[in-house]
């Protein structure tokens, strides 16, 4: 599957197999499942991506086509993104949240060929919707749990969506990697829909476009080989998409998906990531924590950590004596003590929070529209794209 010496991968798909190429045995992701991290190699990650490939040319799925998924942030949500992405379509992300008739809007509006739903949950709400979706052909379900003695013709599991992959695969000959060369830089791949109870198709991003961005964040974040990171916020959005997805299989950082998203305290303090984007909500959980951590312990403790908090928020060589004395062991508590770079892309945190960060040594960026800057694409999307970032 390896790309020609001479190529330059300027696309997602083409970068991740010349990865694949120089650093197969190495890990790139994990997932956490029955309580236990199971680690996934570069070889793995390829594998994955060219069945779910397969899987798409075996239903007729052609580049240019529509396919979407409607799941929270998940390992599975990946492996479709970049198989879609790798067979020249173009991927969408639907978010979890919305109701019924807003999938139901989106998918007609996009032409969606293709739907990848999560479960029983999320398959309710497109079924309800799906007679409005003319051009919808497929629904492939990951999670089967509740849908045992579940049958319809436009429906199956995403084992059986594979196993389609796989006889395709025995009866056509081809070399998948050399599609994945062939699909340009010009040619349309994620799909980005309107958020907050808007209307209408979506914004398209190229692959340029895409490589773009990521270069953009490469430079901002200075990701370094063999970072984690935590995978929290929705795939459906750009900055879980491609400032972490993207940006993390172009600098080898290592993402690392929940099982549950109810975890996310227990997964940091586990991990203790070196990177790591998310909302507000989460700076706002972490700060109530220290807080009521702080609330509750002995009058000593509840004035040293005062005390180190606001010599910490002055900065200079005081602070840093306050870090290292008491402040180190609160952000190894919050799961924050190799944490080098946190950025957010929704609203500005509130200013205490933003001086509590700075004192436990913690710089939080926010991701707006200079990312954007200097591609050269239709201004119509560039608004959607400077929105999602939080501006």
């Amino acid at each position: 599957m390896a790309l020609n010496a001479d190529a330059k991968p300027d696309t997602v798909p083409a970068m991740v197999l010349d990865r694949i190429a120089a650093h197969g045995t190495e890990t790139i992701l994990r997932e956490k499942y029955r309580g236990i991290w199971k680690a996934v190699t570069w070889a793995e990650l390829g594998a994955r991506m060219r069945e779910v490939g397969l899987g798409l040319m075996a239903l007729g799925f052609r580049p240019g086509d529509i396919a979407c998924v409607l799941a929270d942030t998940r390992l599975e949500w990946a492996y479709v993104d970049l198989g879609i992405l790798g067979v020249g379509g173009v991927s969408g992300g639907l978010d979890p949240a919305d109701s019924a008739e807003q999938i139901g809007e989106a998918l007609h509006q996009a032409d969606c060929r293709l739907l990848f739903v999560e479960n029983d949950e999320q398959l309710d709400k497109v079924l309800l919707v799906r007679d409005r979706c003319p051009a919808l052909q497929r629904i492939i379900i990951f999670d089967m749990k509740g849908l045992r003695d579940f049958a319809d013709p436009l429906c199956e599991s995403f084992e059986a969506f594979v196993a389609r992959g796989g006889d395709y695969d025995r009866t056509h000959s081809g070399d998948w990697g050399a599609g994945i060369a062939a699909v340009g830089t010009g040619q349309p791949s994620v799909l980005l829909f309107p958020h907050g109870g808007e209307t209408g198709k979506g914004r398209v991003l190229t692959h340029g476009d895409v490589r773009h961005l990521i270069a953009n964040a490469r430079s901002l974040l200075a990701p370094r080989a063999g970072d984690e990171r935590l995978a929290l916020l929705p795939m459906c959005h750009v900055m879980e998409r491609v400032f972490g997805l993207y940006l993390a299989l172009d600098a080898r950082v290592v993402s690392n998906y929940l099982e549950n998203p109810d975890t996310v305290t227990e997964n940091l303090q586990e991990l203790q990531p070196t990177i790591l984007g998310t909302d507000r909500q989460i700076w706002e959980g972490l700060h109530a924590r220290a807080t009521n951590a702080a609330a509750g312990a002995t009058r000593m403790q509840r004035l040293m950590y005062r005390a180190a908090v606001a010599i910490g928020e002055r900065g200079g060589l005081q602070a840093g004596l306050a870090r290292l004395c008491v402040l180190r062991a609160v952000r190894r508590e919050l799961g924050l003590s190799r944490l080098r770079h946190a950025y957010i892309g929704a609203a500005s945190l509130p200013p205490n929070i933003e001086r509590w960060a700075t004192a436990l040594g913690i710089t939080i960026q926010q991701i707006d529209g200079q990312a954007t800057k200097g591609i050269a694409v239709d201004a119509r999307y560039r608004a959607l794209i400077e929105e999602a970032y939080g501006t």
